[in-house]
């Protein structure tokens, strides 16, 4: 939010609950591994670079209505990353110690976790869109974007700003 704020002289409240998701999406895969003032650097990381990458999103124009990869994607890249750098084995001593406590092998080993989900994920997203898109097409036509209601079910769901029941 306060990111936000500075960028649009306006607090929303949207920017605040987005950087929430942001920083709980950034933490998961760190929980339980990581040190009380790590945690605290790993939400101000998330607040940070997950704003900017659902900023560069729009800028882009790339289509991600509700910020998913922005926010839990690049959230969940950058908590895997972290948790490579700041595990403690005397917060977790079934875990492993991160970068910072002398664990080079395991931040190497959460890097080429990262690089084998992403390429997974993105090859396997692809594959499974170009199957249902086979079926039923994924993405409606340019045109049909401002009216989608209409052209997909033949009526417009909001007359004049009141929803029809």
């Amino acid at each position: 939010m306060v990111i936000e704020w500075n960028f649009s002289a306006k607090p929303k409240f949207l920017g605040l609950l987005t950087g929430a998701v942001a920083g709980l999406a950034t933490i998961t895969p760190a929980a339980g591994f990581v040190p009380t003032w790590a945690a605290f650097i790993i939400g101000m990381l998330a607040g940070i670079i997950c704003y900017f990458a659902v900023w560069v999103k729009g800028k882009v124009g790339l289509d991600d209505a509700l910020d998913v990869f922005g926010v839990h994607g690049v959230g969940g890249i950058l908590g895997v990353i972290c948790t490579g750098l700041f595990a403690s084995k005397e917060i977790n001593p079934l875990g492993a110690d991160g970068l910072f406590f002398g664990g080079a092998a395991f931040f190497c080993k959460e890097l080429v976790a990262v690089i084998f989900a992403a390429v997974w994920a993105f090859l396997f997203s692809y594959a499974m869109l170009w199957v249902i898109d086979k079926i039923t097409p994924v993405k409606v036509a340019q045109e049909a974007q401002g009216d989608l209601d209409l052209v997909e079910f033949g009526e417009h769901a909001y007359i004049e700003g009141n929803a029809r029941f």
